[in-house]
């Protein structure tokens, strides 16, 4: 399998949202949004499709570790490496489909993040 990459919300990085009660709610909607994630990636790949299996190989994990709540893209062929670096990157699609989603999973973790502390208050 070719290494993940990875997004991470981690607690302390922004001191006002820090709290292990926070991670759940960033890992439900990490889960939610790996959905797009993957559709994303899918739907992004610039290769032509021989038998299939590299698209419908793309995949996504969500993982809540000690308050890291991080969201991997990857490959499960073993050829999925070789898609991300040959002829200069010129077929990648895990970085720059990280790149494009990050804001999103970012700007949805922390509204419903908010959204959570605010019930919390009343």
């Amino acid at each position: 399998m070719a290494k993940k990459s990875t997004m991470i919300l981690q607690d302390g990085i922004i001191e006002w949202y820090d709290g292990p009660e926070w991670d759940d709610v960033a890992e439900e909607v990490f889960s939610e949004q790996a959905t797009h994630v993957k559709e994303s990636a899918q739907s992004g790949a610039i290769w032509e499709d021989r038998t299939g299996d590299a698209r419908a190989g793309l995949d996504t994990l969500v993982e809540n570790v000690n308050g890291a709540v991080t969201l991997s893209l990857f490959h499960t062929v073993d050829y999925g490496q070789w898609l991300e670096t040959i002829q200069n990157g010129r077929f990648a699609i895990i970085m720059r489909t990280l790149e494009e989603q990050a804001n999103i999973v970012f700007r949805e973790a922390v509204k419903k993040i908010s959204l959570a502390r605010e019930g919390d208050r009343v």
